[in-house]
């Protein structure tokens, strides 16, 4: 066998079992189904964002709010002025008000004709020229209304309020800058209704069943069961991996922030493993090894190993079910009186 391993002492050859006398530090090893995972990389992100921008003209009068700023849901973000508004409210009402003057008029004139009409007092021709101004005093009042709602609105397009509880993330414009419609003001997203999102490879997607619950882990070691997720039916065509999104439970503060990077673990069928508790190995570098019992003593076996379940390691390759090890491969040495220098 060679390894690269610089100097072991007392490993290059067989250890007597009658000398080492630690019949009771080895293990035999067998098969163990414990649960495996994959782990995915996530990152989190609202489910609601967006941008607010100007819907009149007009000048920054007033901004409340800036950058990285926690609002609740209706706060005043933004305000423009609102002279012209204003002025387009005043004549809309005042436009109303004529209608409604000239409406009631010609509805009294009309109703003044029916009776006349019924004794036969005037025409049928003169009661119809009064119905028609009648019935056009309504249509002309109906459009004054119309134009007082459009200029109310206008009005309160002066004051940008937020559409809902969230964090502002850009601020587009400055005070006293001019805007026009459809200019950005402000960005923004809503933090109570957050979602991870992930990659997915394809060789996993058939073992992702709608009730597989998801094992989501922060970066300071919080952990969430999300039991509810939502698989794209379609792949990226770079990575050839499905997105997989779930929701997380509604916060009332920002406690789960945007754009954290997270653990997204789903858990895969079960396997049998072959465990051995860390101290077993020797390392070096990349390579790895244990102390294989036999009728004659210890040997040096090489292994490759996988992943760590709670303080014991997965042999992948160098070992069969069966076999006995060393539980403590470092005493090993230290009985022998050798040490190990890398």
């Amino acid at each position: 066998m060679r390894y690269l391993w610089g100097l072991i002492i007392f490993c290059t050859g067989l250890v007597n079992a009658a000398e080492t006398s630690m019949t009771n530090q080895t293990i035999t090893i067998q098969p163990s189904n414990i649960p495996d995972w994959f782990i995915m990389d996530g990152r989190l992100e609202p489910i609601d964002q967006g941008t607010v921008s100007a819907q009149t003209s007009g000048r920054i009068s007033a901004i409340t709010v800036d950058v990285n700023d926690v609002v609740p849901a209706g706060q005043l973000l933004i305000e423009i002025t609102n002279t012209s508004q204003s002025a387009g409210q005043d004549q809309a009402k005042a436009a109303v008000k004529a209608a409604e003057a000239r409406y009631t008029d010609a509805e009294r004139q009309r109703l003044r004709l029916v009776e006349l009409v019924k004794k036969g007092s005037i025409s049928k021709r003169e009661y119809d020229a009064a119905a028609t101004e009648a019935e056009a005093a309504a249509s002309v009042l109906k459009q004054a209304k119309a134009e007082l709602v459009q200029a109310s609105e206008n009005l309160g397009y002066t004051r940008i309020v937020a559409p809902y509880a969230g964090v502002v993330s850009a601020r587009h414009v400055s005070l006293g800058e001019t805007v026009s419609p459809g200019q950005p003001l402000l960005s923004g997203y809503a933090f109570e209704n957050m979602r991870v999102v992930a990659s997915l490879p394809a060789r996993y997607v058939s073992q992702l069943k709608e009730d597989t619950p998801l094992q989501l882990t922060f970066p300071d070691g919080q952990e969430l069961t999300l039991k509810q997720h939502q698989l794209f039916q379609f792949a990226d065509p770079a990575s050839h991996s499905f997105t997989l999104r779930a929701n997380l439970p509604k916060q009332n503060t920002p406690v789960w922030r945007n754009g954290i990077w997270v653990k997204l673990a789903m858990p895969l069928a079960t396997k049998p493993k072959l465990l051995i508790p860390e101290s077993a190995v020797l390392r070096q570098n990349e390579l790895s090894a244990v102390y294989l019992v036999t009728k004659n003593g210890y040997v040096l076996q090489q292994v490759r190993l996988g992943r760590n379940y709670d303080g014991q390691v997965e042999i992948l390759s160098g070992l069969q079910s069966g076999e006995t090890v060393a539980k403590d491969a470092y005493a090993v040495i230290a009985t022998q009186g050798g040490h190990y220098a890398p």
